[in-house]
């Protein structure tokens, strides 16, 4: 079984359901957590402070820390000197660093024992490399629908090892449109009723679905 974060935000509740449910939880650097300690530090890639970063991951020594994206404009030996340092730094604080790549060819620059994050494409970004140059890799997977990681996984196995994932996709669409996962987004019928806070019951059932499918699929 591979391990599943709940990357927590500012909703203490929605992180002890997850808990409830047998996530492990994350959280960016920057956000405040007042729960266990994290399985996962993650960095705000668009604004990165590496040195709250690596301060955060000191305090909590968590399994997994991400490394500031490489560039998504372009490739130089700059840019994976400075990934690399910042590997080697957080490496004394955490199991596994992952190191972030975006564009084609990076990887191949990267030493083939470095732990990869693959980050989902998305409306908010992610990697615009083929899924097959992460051959060999041990791969977590950042972002994206349950739908769509599930996909990446299956692809993945047969080359890679996928240690890790994590999100926040199933909490949203849980907040947002008071839906839960079941194969497929499923309206709650609280909605129409109009009861009060019925997110976080969609988020719970949400949890538990994603959980049981990623059992059985593994």
């Amino acid at each position: 079984m591979i391990d599943l974060v709940y990357c927590a935000g500012g909703n203490e509740r929605l992180s002890q359901i997850a808990h409830e449910e047998g996530w492990l939880l994350g959280k960016r650097s920057d956000a405040y957590l007042r729960c266990q300690a994290p399985t996962f530090i993650d960095i705000d890639y668009k604004h990165p402070d590496f040195e709250m970063h690596l301060h955060e991951v000191a305090k909590y020594r968590p399994k997994y820390a991400t490394v500031p994206d490489l560039s998504e404009e372009c490739i130089s030996s700059s840019d994976i000197d400075r990934a690399l340092n910042q590997y080697e730094q957080l490496s004394a604080h955490c199991e596994i660093p992952l190191i972030v790549p975006k564009l084609p060819g990076q990887l191949a620059m990267l030493p083939a024992e470095v732990a990869i994050g693959y980050s989902i494409p998305s409306s908010y970004g992610g990697a615009q490399y083929p899924l097959w140059e992460l051959a060999g890799r041990r791969v977590h997977l950042l972002g994206g629908s349950p739908k769509m990681q599930m996909q990446i996984f299956l692809y993945l196995s047969a080359i890679a090892e996928v240690t890790s994932l994590d999100g926040n996709y199933a909490q949203k669409i849980a907040t947002r449109f008071g839906k839960y996962w079941d194969k497929v987004w499923i309206q709650h019928p609280g909605v129409a009723a109009k009861e009060k806070d019925i997110y976080y019951e969609c988020w719970r059932i949400s949890c538990r679905n994603i959980l049981s499918a990623w059992e059985k699929l593994c």
